[in-house]
């Protein structure tokens, strides 16, 4: 045992004294990526229940759950593949929470009625809730010491991104013109996309 925890921390002290190579930025931009898409998703479903409320004549309690059922189910995916991760290793389930966020992503455009939307986005908030740790911590043990803060602060950054991306495409895409009952399935539907880049970074 002495021995492991010997390698071990030789390991760790060599990943320390790597200065910022490739691997980092891409890590950091992969993880980041996670963030962005995770905030994005989260925050455009109060402009998608703008647009989709007059449209599907939604009630008071069915506006409360469509916007609250990502953020429980967020923070059940956050405990669930937590425990995962923590019994089968985070590289081995790293992705897939992304692949869950990207499949809720599609299946909330392609709703047809409440019902199905709040399905789709409680399996979206799975995937969300799962990104959030093991992006943050996959991009901790990969960064060196040096620049562990530097590299996680940028992750988090472009949470920050991800919230303000939501409004700026909304007001391009019903800028030109898409109609309302159109424009709600592609603001949903793009939520795929970076999604998408960040299982086939990983």
């Amino acid at each position: 045992m002495e021995t492991a925890g010997n390698l071990r921390n030789h390991l760790l002290d060599k990943v320390d004294e790597i200065g910022l190579v490739h691997h980092h930025f891409r890590t950091m931009f992969t993880a980041g990526m996670g963030f962005f898409t995770d905030a994005y998703d989260l925050f455009i479903i109060g402009v998608v229940i703008a647009l989709l409320a007059p449209i599907w004549h939604l009630n008071t309690s069915e506006i409360a759950i469509l916007g609250s059922s990502s953020l429980l189910a967020a923070a059940f995916g956050a405990y669930f593949f937590g425990r995962i991760a923590d019994i089968f290793g985070r590289r081995a389930v790293y992705g897939i929470e992304v692949i869950i966020l990207t499949i809720g992503a599609i299946g909330s455009a392609f709703s047809q009625d409440i019902t199905q939307l709040i399905i789709w986005r409680i399996i979206l908030g799975i995937g969300i809730g799962g990104d959030y740790p093991i992006s943050a911590i996959i991009m901790s043990e990969y960064a060196n010491r040096k620049d562990r803060g530097k590299l996680v602060s940028m992750v988090f950054s472009l949470q920050g991104l991800g919230l303000i991306a939501g409004p700026i495409v909304a007001i391009l895409v019903l800028t030109v013109g898409v109609p309302h009952d159109v424009a709600w399935r592609i603001l949903l539907g793009l939520g795929a996309i970076p999604a998408a880049s960040v299982i086939y970074l990983r």
